[in-house]
């Protein structure tokens, strides 16, 4: 679903919007960015993947593949959220991104289908966002789909850490420790 093509023009995109930005002196915080990337990986997806749409309403799914839905949820950090329409199942695609000093960016991204129940409910009486973290991922990393980055599990003490690492999937990284408990 997420080729090569379609990566490489994200991130021509990518660079090409902050660099507008940085040129128009405009500051944008991270979460505006989030929602920059995720519309310009819509468009490129719209543009390369054969029977993508990018309906680009509120009320519908960021892409339609084929008529099936597909939500982009992208994060400069390691947790995804989402409101109402994770409500929604269907395909998935999660997105962390990172600038360098250049404004070239870096992806994770990875793919899934996802039931309603996926996503763990907010404990909070007055934040209502749903939430998928990196650890929930690592759990369950053999259902998903990697396209850009891996992760990576090591030990601080007793405690297992995950990492997100934006690049080129290496296999080994994904089976070669257990997923937390």
């Amino acid at each position: 679903m997420i080729t090569e093509q379609v990566i490489e023009r994200l991130t021509y995109d990518t660079k090409t919007l902050f660099d507008f930005y940085d040129k128009m002196n405009l500051f944008k915080t991270k979460k505006q960015k989030s929602e920059d990337i995720s519309g310009l990986l819509e468009n490129a997806m719209a543009d390369l993947i054969e029977g993508a749409v990018a309906p680009k309403i509120d009320s519908e799914p960021d892409i339609r593949l084929h008529g099936e839905p597909v939500e982009i949820k992208t994060t400069s950090g390691e947790c995804w959220f989402s409101g109402t329409y994770s409500k929604r199942e269907g395909y998935f695609i999660f997105l962390s991104w990172q600038l360098n000093k250049d404004n070239t960016p870096t992806f994770f991204i990875c793919g899934k289908d996802l039931k309603k129940d996926a996503w763990k409910p907010s404990t909070s009486d007055s934040y209502y966002a749903t939430t998928y973290d990196k650890k929930r991922l690592y759990k369950n990393r053999r259902d998903w789909t990697f396209y850009k980055g891996y992760l990576e599990a090591y030990d601080r003490g007793k405690q297992q850490c995950i990492k997100l690492h934006t690049g080129e999937l290496e296999q080994e990284f994904l089976w070669e420790t257990s997923p937390p408990e």
